[in-house]
């Protein structure tokens, strides 16, 4: 059942051509930061610190920390100087390029309908931008951030891949909290939005007056009555399995990062319920199930012919290791580093690799790709566990 609609923004829910409204943007930020840098170079260098954004697949590094590591440095100003300047330009002039924009009423009937349908709405747009252009864009279209309650907009602050990476489809479910048959994505771009949310296994409708045959499709208004009948069947082809897999592993821990960063010591440890866990439980118990079971299981399947794996009751150690009273910062630090272990060995593998034979003590004979499926399954169990939690907590 779709229970979260994920909507791109520009030339979907925003009539905006990008090939008028980019070189538009570029010539007019160039113009602005004259005084500090020439546009040429300004403009280069901008495209360059954008190139760093969309070839990242860090899930430690955040859009904005890619772009910053590339092109600040290469203006040789100091940096806060610069992002000032920038700023008011997003202030200032960026309002400016609305004129270049066309709204599209049906855009605020579709998020209007889905929000009464109990749906999630999030906006996946492109995160390229920070989050004052996407707001901007979005009151544009005339479904601003000040009237609808979006569960999630992807701004290059706090979102770490671009599209069409999985990873950003990935991350964008992990933050949700939702498996791919639970949500649909609605796009105009078939490369961007449509073919990689659905190789990750999500329902897709293609925006357009033409839509392509690989696709549902139709106008804004055809979306609802779609989403009515449409039941998700979409299985990813095994061809796709372990790039599937490996971009839910770099998606989700982008995710955890994300929700728990920032967290303060208050609303670590507080549980949502008596029996609930706090985000501080959930972080403990998901870096040492990491740790112990399953970076150590895919060390013993290819290391070992055909290995045995036994069970652990994984749940038990939330209480047998007292995580409520545990220190929290090392723990996120932990839980990277063993996970950029598990990534590490899995991104060189090929199709004979994941398909290595084990046999397990609960579930019986199975391959490395089951193994590692089923421990992104329970990354997302947890995920969604941490959504409760913190949006449950007590202010």
């Amino acid at each position: 059942m779709i229970t979260a609609l994920l909507l791109d923004l520009d030339n979907t829910l925003l009539g905006n051509d990008m090939e008028d409204f980019i070189p538009t943007y570029l010539k007019r930020l160039g113009a602005y930061m004259a005084d500090m840098v020439p546009p040429d170079r300004f403009i280069t260098e901008l495209l360059h610190g954008t190139r760093a954004m969309m070839e990242n697949l860090d899930p430690t590094v955040s859009m904005e920390q890619a772009f910053a590591e590339t092109f600040y440095p290469s203006l040789g100003l100091p940096e806060s100087v610069v992002r000032s300047q920038i700023a008011d330009f997003y202030a200032t002039v960026f309002p400016t390029l609305q004129t270049l924009t066309t709204r599209r009423p049906e855009a605020e009937q579709l998020v209007q309908s889905a929000l009464e349908a109990g749906l999630e709405v999030a906006i996946a747009t492109n995160p390229l931008f920070p989050r004052t252009a996407i707001e901007q864009r979005l009151d544009w279209a005339g479904i601003p951030v000040k009237r609808y309650n979006f569960a999630l907009i992807t701004s290059y602050e706090y979102f770490h891949f671009s599209k069409p990476h999985l990873e950003f489809y990935a991350e964008i479910l992990g933050r949700l909290g939702k498996s791919p048959h639970e949500a649909a994505m609605i796009g105009n771009d078939p490369e961007d939005d449509l073919a990689p949310a659905q190789i990750m296994g999500m329902s897709v409708f293609h925006v357009s007056r033409s839509p392509l045959d690989a696709f549902n499709g139709g106008q804004l208004i055809d979306v609802i009555p779609w989403l009515e009948r449409v039941t998700n069947q979409n299985h990813p082809e095994a061809a796709n399995h372990s790039k599937i897999i490996l971009a839910q592993l770099r998606g989700y821990l982008a995710a955890l990062i994300s929700m728990t960063t920032s967290l303060d010591q208050k609303t670590w440890t507080q549980r949502p319920a008596e029996d609930g866990w706090a985000p501080i439980e959930i972080v403990y118990h998901l870096r040492d199930v990491e740790k112990e079971v399953t970076l150590p299981r895919v060390k013993k399947i290819l290391t070992e012919t055909n290995p045995h794996l036994p069970a652990f009751d994984t749940d038990r150690w939330a209480e047998e290791r007292d995580y409520i009273h545990q220190s929290s910062p090392e723990v996120l630090a932990d839980i990277i580093q063993v996970r950029k272990q598990t990534i590490s060995l899995l991104t060189t593998l090929n199709m004979e690799d994941w398909s290595r034979s084990a046999r397990h003590s609960l579930f019986g004979p199975t391959t490395l790709s089951e193994v590692v499926n089923i421990a992104t399954e329970h990354d997302l169990i947890h995920l969604t566990q941490m959504r409760s939690a913190l949006e449950s907590k007590v202010v």
